[in-house]
């Protein structure tokens, strides 16, 4: 995790960050015919300034996608490059997404994810999310940000 930096994200970034996503839920897209293309809509949203990545020596092995929707942080997205995971790379993007909510002044963070992707589901807990709702395959979570 040393040499990891994480970044806003410029247009000439979408290709490596669709990239990242794509290897990210492979095993997802195989198993969950319902999971959605979540790497559409990148280039929209670097234009929008929702999009940070984690590079390590100026690769891109990371990103993170959210804002603020309806007076909550949403965390749209975060995805490591498999061959990156299990080095903490996922909760330096989630700290930083933490920081981006506290700054933006909301008072919760939000997200939405699979009910069948029980490891990502037990990630989120560690990092003190909770679930907020269930609505067919998807689980909504909750944090609340300290002040």
């Amino acid at each position: 995790m040393n040499d990891v930096s994480i970044r806003a994200a410029e247009s000439k970034d979408a290709d490596a960050i669709r990239a990242v996503i794509n290897a990210a839920y492979a095993v997802w897209s195989v198993t969950l015919p319902d999971l959605p293309n979540v790497a559409s809509g990148v280039a929209e949203d670097i234009a929008a300034g929702r999009v940070w990545i984690a590079t390590e020596r100026e690769v891109t092995i990371g990103c993170l996608i959210g804002s603020v929707v309806l007076g909550r942080w949403h965390l749209a997205n975060i995805a490591v490059a498999p061959d990156h995971g299990r080095r903490g790379v996922g909760q330096a993007l989630m700290a930083f997404a933490v920081a981006q909510a506290t700054m933006s002044g909301v008072d919760e963070m939000a997200l939405a994810t699979h009910r069948k992707m029980r490891g990502v589901i037990a990630f989120y807990k560690r990092l003190g999310w909770e679930v907020s709702g269930e609505d067919g395959n998807k689980v909504m979570m909750r944090r609340g940000i300290e002040r």
